[in-house]
């Protein structure tokens, strides 16, 4: 969505729901955030979210089903749906000398 308040408004919604998709009954351990960017040039209002799941892609369904349960979580993510013109998830690999593993 464009506008100036776009990536902040995600970043309030966000930041209030992630402690309870952390901590959500049932998630896999090995998942974790590694990290939150958005954009400052370029493609406007762009933010790229990266989890890591030491346990592959079981791992992320199982957080994934987790979050669902996490109350505040679902409510910061019915805020973020109305700022969003797209959402896109993709799965990358490191590669061998990536210091991400």
């Amino acid at each position: 969505k464009l506008g100036y308040d776009t990536v902040p408004r995600f970043l309030e919604l966000y930041g209030d729901g992630l402690p309870s998709k952390l901590q959500a009954k049932g998630n896999d351990p090995t998942t974790s955030l590694v990290t939150l960017l958005y954009s400052d040039v370029g493609r406007l209002n762009e933010v790229i979210e990266i989890w890591r799941h030491g346990n592959g892609t079981a791992a992320m369904e199982q957080s994934r089903v987790a979050a669902r349960a996490a109350h505040e979580w679902r409510s910061a993510i019915a805020g973020i749906a109305d700022l969003a013109i797209e959402f896109t998830s993709t799965i990358h690999k490191p590669a061998a000398f990536s210091p991400i593993k």
